[in-house]
């Protein structure tokens, strides 16, 4: 007498139990972190702070966390995200320019550096804007921010190989 049996109540619970789970794990919130943006253009050289940054809410891993009181190597347009790249050590005077040049892999953004001009043995002081390749085998093309004249003398001799760079340890 199939009919007269009762239903297997306990295992249709349980199924139903795993499919809400299974759905409030994928419709349910997503986790969050806060992640500063520029409430006004933030132009280069300016100090980034909570005067010109609101904290909102952006998914958690879609941006890397920054701390603000650093000073902006370029211009944050309004609204935009306040990214790790943006932000740099050294406020540069505006009539500094900038070298594309080989930098060691020692070297980061905001290091202060020493360019030497082999031929000449000519020293020029500058501070490391961006980086070169990642790679610990190669140096790669970085960029150096320099006073004017010297940056005039640099850029001929770094195109032709003629510099060495060295790297401030402290």
């Amino acid at each position: 007498m199939l009919w007269l049996q009762t239903p297997p109540w306990g295992r249709r619970l349980a199924a139903m139990a795993i499919v809400v789970v299974a759905i409030w794990i994928e419709l349910g919130p997503r986790p969050v972190v806060e992640h500063p943006f520029a409430t006004t253009h933030i132009a280069r050289g300016t100090a980034v702070s909570s005067e010109n940054t609101e904290i909102r809410s952006v998914p958690k891993g879609l941006l890397t966390p920054v701390a603000l009181g650093s000073v902006a190597r370029r211009d944050i347009a309004e609204g935009d995200p306040v990214l790790t790249t943006d932000l740099g050590e050294h406020s540069l005077p505006e009539d500094w320019w900038t070298v594309s040049i080989e930098l060691p892999v020692a070297a980061r953004a905001g290091d202060t550096v020493r360019i030497v001009m082999l031929d000449t043995r000519q020293v020029f002081e500058g501070v490391v804007v961006s980086s070169g390749d990642s790679d610990p085998l190669n140096a790669g093309l970085g960029a150096v921010a320099l006073p004017g004249d010297d940056a005039a003398l640099v850029a001929p001799a770094s195109q032709e190989g003629r510099v060495a760079v060295l790297v401030s340890t402290g």
